[in-house]
């Protein structure tokens, strides 16, 4: 039997160990662009109700460039067309701000589970804490860009105002076949 590589190499052209930081937050990172895509596909396509169903794909959409530039800058930290800028920062900030203005005050934590995609958008914020916990861990091995993790820490808050705003658009539907 063969025995199979335990290395690999980035995009810098280095080996390194399938087991280093770097690869599992590549990985994570990875699997967290696929929740994203599940999102995208998820998303309410209900136009009636604060934001375009088609602009939310798109802003979705550029996170996922985003991730893969992360995965990118993380393969080759030295390569400056993959760092992150306060721009990159500032549009979640900006979106985050769009999600709040029509949420209500929250008063009390909330219980993942109100509707599928609620939990799925849930899920997928979890992923972003370990992606972020991951980078801050690749951080100590190597300079990586500051951007970056403030990024995934904006985009935590970004999904979590995104899941209330997808529990209340079903609560509303529910409300409209029901008559309520």
């Amino acid at each position: 039997m063969e025995k199979q590589s335990t290395k690999t190499t980035n995009l810098s052209g280095l080996a390194v160990s399938k087991n280093d930081i770097s690869i599992h937050l590549i990985g994570t990172a990875d699997e967290l662009n696929s929740h994203m895509g599940l999102i995208k596909a998820m998303l309410s396509n209900d136009d009636t109700w604060q934001f375009s169903w088609k602009n939310a794909c798109q802003f979705i959409e550029k996170i996922q460039k985003n991730l893969m530039k992360l995965m990118s800058h993380v393969s080759d930290n030295k390569n400056p067309k993959y760092f992150f800028n306060e721009n990159d920062v500032n549009e979640l900030k900006k979106e985050i701000q769009k999600l709040l203005d029509y949420l209500p005050k929250q008063t009390k934590f909330s219980m993942p589970g109100k509707n599928i995609i609620e939990a799925n958008i849930q899920i997928t914020r979890t992923v972003v804490r370990r992606t972020e916990r991951l980078y801050a861990a690749a951080c100590e091995e190597k300079a990586l860009c500051p951007h970056a993790a403030e990024y995934l820490n904006k985009l935590s808050d970004y999904l979590y105002y995104l899941s209330q705003q997808e529990s209340l658009i079903n609560v509303n539907f529910i409300n409209q076949i029901s008559g309520v």
